[in-house]
């Protein structure tokens, strides 16, 4: 648990730098859920990226804007994390009880893994825009091959170049590091709602509420109590 601690510690800007993540501390989009992310670290889904959902803000917005003036923005919410297969079978079993949700995952040697939702998977955008006299941008998508083939590989070598690295061999942080990396699955959860979420009446707009991290922690709860997941 020392090591789902770290990662929520980032995600609380109280340390600044994990292996994933490009910037010393998370962006500030993802200031809204950092809560949620915290938790959902400290019952083990360790997160490295993630965007909560957005409905049809301004472009000009401080924090979601983006493209330039006159524009529109949307977003769906993205999880992607490093978890346990217990942690992934609850994963999967909330994406198969929700229409909105899909869910990717892989373990280190490529040699499991998993796709659940939406009855046609394949590339979807992330991050849309809307603007004047321009076709629809689309700056950020999900493509479940670059996923499977070239990103998790990535994503796994991390734990041994920026972490393993860093202690002996015989080290007991060694070993702990090493068995979750060949043991944990990284995972990508995507949900197709973006409707109830961050829209242009922020005010009134709970990002918490029925977002895909409430959903994730609720489904963590439900399976702990019925002892199939021993957080």
């Amino acid at each position: 648990q020392d090591v789902w601690n770290t990662f929520a510690l980032y995600v609380e800007r109280k340390i600044p730098f994990l292996p994933w993540c490009e910037t010393a501390q998370i962006q500030p989009e993802s200031y809204d859920i950092a809560n949620e992310l915290a938790e959902l670290n400290r019952k083990g889904f360790l997160t490295i990226n993630s965007q909560p959902a957005v409905n049809g803000l301004p472009s000009s917005d401080k924090t979601y804007g983006w493209g330039g003036a006159g524009g529109f923005v949307y977003q769906k919410a993205y999880c992607e994390c490093f978890c346990s297969p217990h942690h992934l079978q609850t994963l999967v079993a909330m994406v198969k009880k929700d229409r909105n949700l899909n869910i990717y995952a892989v373990n280190f040697e490529g040699r499991k893994t998993v796709e659940e939702g939406a009855s046609e998977s394949g590339v979807t955008a992330l991050t849309w825009g809307v603007f004047p006299n321009r076709e629809i941008v689309q700056p950020t998508i999900f493509d479940p091959s670059t996923f499977f083939m070239v990103w998790a590989e990535e994503a796994f070598s991390l734990w041994a170049s920026m972490w393993m690295n860093l202690y002996d061999f015989e080290s007991d942080s060694f070993q702990l590091i090493e068995e979750i990396r060949d043991s944990y699955f990284l995972c990508a959860i995507i949900d197709n709602e973006f409707i109830q979420c961050i829209s242009k009446n922020k005010a009134s707009q709970d990002p918490s509420q029925t977002s895909l991290w409430e959903k994730i922690v609720d489904a963590s709860q439900l399976a702990c109590e019925q002892g199939s997941l021993q957080l």
